[in-house]
């Protein structure tokens, strides 16, 4: 007994040392917890009892000391890093900007590839569909947010459908067993995502990473939710995603998909009027940055009387507008989660829909296009002709004054 009171005392008085174990229980007690089995007893018992002694106070100041000696070093760091980005910016710019039918050349086999793996993994191997997704997703985003903010679009990333994107990871990696966050992203994916393809004329233009990216944020969601809630057996879904299963989601009930949906929708709205609408005003108002409220009400909707009413009317009514049209395009999602063969169907709609856009993209503008080139040919041969025509006229004229 004496003998560990001596022991207990003499580690008492030992410099406190930063180890792995510590930050790991630190950061994550519940992963130290599970992995204590494999460590010894007594390296746990005085990690634990190193930790307790520790004085806050002394560590504090020992961190800021620190903190003021690693500052040159950290000033330095941010300078390469910055000097670095810099020069990746230029041969970024020069592929997305400047060379980019070297980059289309490349990005049409791989839209042709991503959608044959689409059906490949959905067909073959369904429990991996969501890795596809992520994967992609982090493929895309990065390209997406670069070019954006090379062109001062980058607030379209606050946009709801980039929500329901984060919406649907958190629920594959982070919350698979809740209930209501699994049927939101069902009614937004299906709902909102599915029916923007229609309103916002989303093309399957295949060798354009802009339009591609549109389209694989509108059609990918859906088609992760619906190889969850349909393509899985019933143990994986248990296994895996709870909340998916017949236990977690027995039925689709409106009313209770109503209230979480709203409240979503609610969470997101709020902090994009705060962050964007209202603290960003000033950029958006001068020109500087663009938004789909601003886009809407300077183009397709100009003319529209609530459009024309003064601040802050505007707004209020397309806030309103796109609630109502989120809760009217949610109000089918019980038939989509209930029967495969409709939620199938209902997506390969709107895949025609995406592809029909994507033909009329290349018929329109490049048809247009070799229209405008033939019409500028044929205007050129028409005034070489008759440049032509002056010079045999004079040079005949000139020949009979010389006879006469």
């Amino acid at each position: 007994m004496s003998d560990t009171l001596d022991t207990d005392s003499d580690e008492g008085s030992e410099p406190m040392k930063v180890t792995l174990a510590n930050w790991v229980e630190f950061l994550d007690p519940l992963s130290f917890t599970a992995q204590s089995q494999y460590l010894p007893r007594k390296y746990l018992t005085r990690a634990r009892r190193r930790l307790k002694s520790a004085r806050p106070r002394q560590k504090l100041s020992q961190l800021k000391t620190t903190a003021q000696d690693l500052t040159p070093q950290l000033e330095e760091f941010k300078r390469r890093t910055i000097e670095r980005l810099h020069s990746l910016d230029r041969p970024l710019e020069s592929l997305f900007f400047h060379n980019s039918s070297r980059l289309e050349k490349w990005f049409y086999p791989f839209t042709l590839f991503h959608i044959f793996a689409i059906g490949f993994i959905i067909g073959k191997y369904p429990a991996w569909f969501h890795v596809y997704y992520t994967g992609m997703l982090v493929l895309l985003m990065p390209v997406r947010f670069y070019t954006y903010y090379k062109t001062n679009n980058h607030y379209y990333m606050a946009d709801l459908c980039y929500y329901v994107n984060l919406m649907v990871l958190l629920f594959v990696w982070v919350w698979p067993d809740s209930v209501h966050l699994y049927q939101s992203c069902f009614a937004f994916t299906f709902g909102t995502l599915s029916f923007a393809v229609i309103t916002w004329r989303n093309s399957l233009v295949i060798h354009s990473v802009d339009k591609i990216t549109s389209c694989f944020i509108h059609i990918m969601p859906p088609l992760t939710m619906y190889t969850i809630h349909h393509g899985l057996d019933e143990d994986l879904k248990r296994a895996r995603f709870p909340a998916a299963s017949l236990a977690g989601s027995k039925e689709w009930n409106l009313k209770y998909n109503i209230f979480w949906t709203s409240l979503y929708y609610l969470l997101w709205q709020s902090a994009y009027h705060y962050f964007i609408t209202l603290r960003k005003s000033s950029k958006i108002k001068s020109g500087q940055r663009a938004t789909s409220f601003e886009y809407l009400t300077t183009h397709q909707f100009k003319n529209f009387w609530a459009a024309k009413l003064p601040e802050p009317w505007p707004m209020f009514f397309y806030i309103l507008f796109q609630y109502c049209y989120q809760l009217g395009t949610m109000m089918l999602c019980g038939i989509w989660f209930n029967y495969r063969g409709a939620a199938g169907a209902f997506l390969t709609f709107i895949y025609l829909c995406a592809a029909k856009n994507g033909a009329t993209y290349y018929i329109d503008y490049y048809g247009k296009k070799f229209e405008k080139e033939v019409a500028k040919l044929k205007s050129e041969v028409e005034d070489l002709q008759q440049q032509l025509g002056q010079k045999a006229g004079s040079s005949s004229s000139s020949y009979t004054g010389d006879l006469e």
